[in-house]
């Protein structure tokens, strides 16, 4: 019965400091991040005086004319139609018509 006061205050001790190593190893829940999404529109077409782009909002194709006023980048860089390709993400302003494209901003989906 000596030892039980003995025993009893070891294992306080050993609650009140626990282990370092107790739990080591062990990676902690950290939530993953979700995927981001892609809420670009996408060029699905090149003619030779217009483009067609998937619009993200409505998932409806919408063709742009291009014109020799029309003014085209690609990743920032000035550009023509012929630098544009399919997939590229994009964003048109269209002119007053609402039908020929007064800007073309495309970029690339490499990195």
């Amino acid at each position: 019965m000596k030892f039980l006061p003995a025993i009893a205050a070891l294992f306080a001790v050993a609650l009140l400091f626990p282990s370092k190593s107790f739990g080591a190893g062990k990676k902690k829940n950290t939530p993953t991040p979700a995927p981001a999404f892609d809420t670009t529109d996408h060029i699905t077409a090149v003619h030779l005086t217009s483009i067609t782009i998937n619009l993200y909002a409505t998932h409806a194709a919408k063709e742009y004319r291009v014109t020799p006023a029309t003014k085209v980048t690609v990743n920032g860089k000035p550009s023509q139609l012929n630098g544009l390709a399919t997939g590229m993400s994009v964003v048109v302003a269209p002119a007053a018509d609402g039908v020929t494209a007064a800007t073309i901003d495309a970029k690339s989906s490499r990195r």
